[in-house]
């Protein structure tokens, strides 16, 4: 394997060597790869400095063979209070009495004098990755320890061997179903069960354990105390470390209380649409009573126009009567004033005609006045009527966008929906119909009359 600098980076060790040449020589060294590297003379001087140094070293490269206390008798003290710190020994040929006593002190690796640095990065770069492995799972089972956590704070968790029979649940399951753990512990998990689930669908979880698959699904159990909860369950098999399959966990998150405010939402939603619904049809009725009035004022504005229309031909007829009469008068003024004589002997008769074509004049000019009146107090309230159908046409479209707006609330009010579309079209199609009443007026009236009426 090739030396990772990072790994080895990530050790401290503690170097133990009498001899103070090889000692700073290979501790100098080491240095360049390691985190960091004490260092000790002898036994003792290796034990105090593990002493004081405990928690800040991974790993004990010692000579065996060292005057005062050697590195076996060091080892057998450091054991005492760290049975597991790797320790490598570098040892020379004739240390192999050693061997045996360092083989009960469960040494990592044995390293030959003089050391071969390569080699001893190589045994050390082996080491640091198992270190690194044993660290990574460490965090790991904290994590999953905090998760557990977690599970175990928010969730229900109940744990049953191979055949459901509940080995272990946690607090929040006693908590939610009044139950003890002793209560449960070698009971079936079936006793939770209300008698609305099968037994098919505890059926179904077994076959899913047994195969080392999980089940997902809402189940209904029963309290303690006979009352009833709802809860989403997920279940995952255990296995042993041959792969067996010997049980499973049961994770389980108590909906009971979502479950009943989502029906009192629905029961509040459903009693929302049918308010709304009767009102939409009140709305519907009062717009039905106010169309069937507009249509009424409709048809009477028709009347009065068609009538006011009868009346404009008569006084157009009668005007042109008087202005042919008016002509011929005329005529007949300019005759008598040619022939004086004729004049003098039909004076009498001039002075009748006279005094007729003054008269016929006033009734001209008064004719007039009433033509003029007549159309005047038709334009008036031609407009007004024709401002009030229009200001309550707008209303009307109003009310109707509001009423669709608050029946497309509703799913399932497509009809009513249709049935305001339809009023609302029939609304605009009287609309359309009065503008082309206005158009006809236009077109068969007098276009003087009708310019200073529509002007």
């Amino acid at each position: 394997m090739a030396v990772d600098k990072k790994l080895l980076k990530r050790l401290r060790a503690l170097y133990v060597e009498d001899d103070d040449n090889i000692r700073n020589e290979l501790a100098g060294l080491l240095g360049n790869f390691f985190d960091k590297v004490y260092t000790a003379v002898d036994g003792e001087d290796g034990l105090e400095v593990y002493n004081n140094n405990k928690n800040d070293i991974d790993v004990i490269l010692s000579d065996i063979n060292m005057p005062g206390m050697n590195g076996i008798e060091m080892m057998q003290e450091i054991r005492k209070i760290d049975p597991k710190i790797p320790v490598i020994f570098a040892t020379a040929y004739s240390d192999t009495n050693y061997l045996s006593d360092a083989i009960k002190l469960k040494v990592y690796d044995y390293i030959v004098k003089p050391i071969d640095i390569r080699n001893l990065l190589s045994v050390m770069n082996d080491l640091a990755y198992i270190l690194y492995q044993d660290f990574l799972i460490i965090q790991q089972t904290k994590e999953l320890e905090k998760y557990k956590d977690v599970i175990d704070t928010n969730n229900i968790v109940i744990k049953t061997d191979i055949e459901g029979k509940i080995q272990y649940v946690n607090q929040h399951f006693c908590d939610t179903t009044g139950y003890d753990s002793d209560d449960l512990i070698g009971q079936s998990i079936k006793t939770l069960k209300h008698k609305d689930i099968l037994d098919s669908v505890y059926d179904e979880i077994f076959l899913k354990i047994r195969a080392n698959e999980p089940w997902r699904g809402k189940l209904k159990n029963n309290t303690k105390f006979q009352d009833e909860y709802i809860v989403e369950c997920y279940v995952i098999s255990t296995i042993t470390d041959s792969g067996e399959v010997n049980g499973a966990f049961w994770v389980q998150r108590d909906i009971t209380v979502e479950l009943n405010q989502k029906r009192e939402i629905q029961k509040a939603l459903m009693k929302d649409k049918g308010e709304i619904f009767l009102k939409g049809k009140e709305t519907m009725a009062e717009l039905n009573v106010i169309i069937n009035e507009l249509n009424s004022r409709v048809s009477d504005l028709q009347k009065i126009a068609k009538q006011a229309h009868i009346e404009k031909e008569n006084i157009l007829i009668n005007a042109e009567k008087y202005a042919i009469e008016n002509k011929r008068l005329s005529n007949e003024i300019a005759t008598y004033r040619k022939n004086a004589e004729y004049m003098e002997d039909k004076s009498s008769k001039t002075l009748k005609l006279n005094k007729e074509l003054v008269d016929l004049k006033h009734q001209v000019k008064t004719l007039k006045a009433s033509n003029e009146k007549l159309l005047q107090n038709t334009q008036k309230d031609f407009i007004q009527e024709k401002v009030n159908y229009e200001v309550r046409i707008d209303d009307l479209e109003k009310d109707l966008e509001l009423c669709t707006k608050k029946l497309e609330d509703i799913g399932d009010a497509d009809a009513f929906a249709q049935k305001l579309q339809y009023w609302k079209d029939k609304a605009k199609d009287e609309a359309k119909r009065v503008e082309q009443l206005e158009k006809e007026i236009i077109r068969l009236g007098d276009k003087g009359i009708m310019k200073k009426l529509f002007r």
